[in-house]
Formats: structure tokens, C-alpha cells, sequence
């Protein structure tokens, strides 16, 4: 076959059986049409590609640490900042301990945004973007306001109990500083730069020991994590440490060889129990652990569960990396 009857074969299949073919064989045959042009040194496309742009390098340098420490502690002011003077979230006997710690967190990030300066970056001065996003905002939506109903799920009430509620979720912000900046102080070069961290971390600390203590007001075992006190210490528990916990009370039953406690099983006609909250302690294991923080709040849904969260030291996505802008 010639090349001229290839050409005429081409144009007669177009004139009988364009207005039959449906889009997909229209969209075939243009693509075949386009390889058969390259036989004359032409080029064929289908639509137009972008050009791909290139990701900036995400590298974790002492700024890109340095700039995230002072994100996070911005995160922390601004939740502080909503809950002072509200006694609606905070209890008024509770405002001066808050406005102290508020303060202990500027300072912070007034810290570090002068050592970005000074390592030759530019200072971060607003909150951490993906933290707020994923954990900040959440919770206290959750517990301000609850949820609104969905296709899916009812709506969640406000919370049953805010005051409880931000106070432990201040707890778990101020126990997560202290494990965050444990985690830095290998990652930083720079000695001077370390102690930083470590004078940062040691003050979230204290922070989260003092409101341990004032969340348990009414129970002296608020020190010490009662399950390790009783793997540390085999026998009988002190009355003064007896956990409210029923699983606490069963670890405790099952370490000193009593029998477990019997759950009480809810009737039809009752309304689901509640997510436990976690029992917050001064001393909750050993020093500088790095494990989840496990913080729940508000009213739970239909099933009874409230919002749950683990906060973990900040991941890779999470950094505030040198190439990032603040939209503050």
C-alpha cells in the first residue's frame, strides 16, 4: 500500500465515521492521528503541559528549629489569651497563675525569635500553622461550642465542663512544651542554643507539674502516676493514693494480686457513659519522656465519646521551615 492511499484511507475514515464514533474514539483517533505526524518530523500533544515547579528544600536547620520553638510558644500564648478573664473557661482563683505562665511563654518566644535573628534567619511571630489547625483550633471548638450536626452524626453539645476541660488541655500543652524541647536539644548544634531549649523546656515543666497538682486539688496522689507507684512499690496502696479510675483501680487490683473491679454494666434506657477523662500527675513518669500525651475533652457525641488527641512533639510537617512566610 502507498503512502498516498494510507493518506486517502485517513481522510475517508474521517468523512464516513466521524458523526458516528463516540468522545472516546474521537479522543483516540486524534491521538493517533498526532503519532502518525511524527513519521514527517513533527511533534505530537494532546493538551498542554505545565511546567513542574520545584519543591523548596525542606532541611531542618538550627533556624527551622528555632523558628518552630517560637510558633509553638505563640500557639500557647494565644490560648491563654482567650481563657483569662473569661470565667466561663477559667476559674477567676486561677487568672494570676495563667497570666504567669502567659507571660513565661512570650518570653519565650521573645527569646527565640532573637536567636533566629541572630543565626542569621528571619523571626517567626505567629502561632504554628499546622498546630493550630490540627490541635489548637479543634479543641477549643470542641469545647466552646461542640459540633454541629452532620449527614452522618448529630450535633455535640458545648462542653459539660469547661473549666475541667482547659485546664487539663493546659496541662497537656505545658507537658508537651517540656517533651517538645527534650526532643530538640539533640537536634540543635549549637550549645548556647541548647541551653535554651532546655531552660524553655524546664519551665513547661514546672508549669504542667504546678497545674497537675491544681487539678487535683482534691486528691493527694496528683504527684505520682498511681500505676507506677504500685509497680514500684509492691503491696497494699496507701488509701490516700486510691485512683477514681476503675481501670486504674483494676491495674491496681491485678499488681497486688486482689480481684478485679466489676464495671458496672449501664441498663437499655441509660444514656452511654462518657469517655473517661485521663488522670493528670505532677511526676507522670520518668524525666524527659517523649510518649504521646493523651489530652480528652468536651461533651461526648451520641455514643458518649468526647474528642480525643494525642499530642506528640512536632513531626516534619509541622516545622516551620526557613522558606515558609507568616500570614500574621
Amino acid at each position: 500500500m502507498s503512502r498516498h492511499d494510507t493518506n486517502d484511507d485517513r481522510a475517508d475514515f474521517g468523512r464516513r465515521d466521524i458523526l458516528r464514533i463516540g468522545g472516546f474514539g474521537v479522543a483516540a483517533a486524534a491521538v493517533m492521528g498526532a503519532c502518525g505526524e511524527l513519521d514527517r518530523g513533527q511533534v505530537g500533544r494532546v493538551g498542554a503541559v505545565p511546567t513542574t515547579v520545584a519543591l523548596p528544600d525542606a532541611v531542618v536547620t538550627n533556624v527551622t528549629l528555632l523558628r518552630t520553638a517560637s510558633s509553638l510558644e505563640h500557639s500557647v500564648v494565644n490560648v491563654y489569651s482567650q481563657i483569662i478573664g473569661n470565667s466561663d473557661l477559667l476559674e477567676p482563683k486561677y487568672d494570676d497563675m495563667a497570666k504567669r505562665f502567659m507571660a513565661d511563654h512570650q518570653q519565650n518566644a521573645t527569646l527565640f525569635e532573637k536567636l533566629t535573628t541572630a543565626a542569621g534567619g528571619t523571626a517567626w511571630t505567629c502561632g504554628n500553622p499546622k498546630f493550630d489547625d490540627t490541635v489548637i483550633n479543634p479543641v477549643v471548638e470542641r469545647i466552646t461550642k461542640g459540633n454541629a450536626a452532620t449527614a452522618t452524626a448529630k450535633a455535640i453539645a458545648a462542653s459539660d465542663d469547661a473549666h475541667r476541660d482547659f485546664l487539663n488541655f493546659l496541662q497537656g500543652l505545658e507537658s508537651l512544651g517540656g517533651a517538645t524541647y527534650q526532643s530538640f536539644v539533640v537536634s540543635l548544634s549549637d550549645p548556647s542554643l541548647r541551653s535554651a531549649a532546655m531552660t524553655a523546656g524546664a519551665r513547661s515543666a514546672r508549669h504542667a507539674a504546678l497545674l497537675a497538682l491544681t487539678i487535683n486539688t482534691d486528691r493527694p496522689g496528683g504527684l505520682v502516676n498511681f500505676a507506677d507507684a504500685v509497680n514500684a512499690q509492691p503491696g497494699s496502696p496507701p488509701t490516700s493514693m486510691v485512683a477514681p479510675s476503675t481501670t486504674l483501680q483494676n491495674i491496681a487490683n491485678q499488681a497486688t494480686g486482689g480481684s478485679a473491679v466489676e464495671t458496672p454494666t449501664p441498663s437499655d434506657s441509660a444514656a452511654p457513659p462518657q469517655t473517661e477523662i485521663p488522670t493528670v500527675t505532677a511526676i507522670p513518669s520518668q524525666f524527659g519522656g517523649l510518649a504521646a500525651i493523651q489530652v480528652v475533652v468536651g461533651k461526648g457525641d451520641e455514643n458518649g465519646t468526647r474528642l480525643k488527641l494525642n499530642l506528640e512533639t512536632p513531626s516534619l510537617n509541622s516545622f516551620v521551615y526557613e522558606y515558609m512566610t507568616p500570614s500574621c
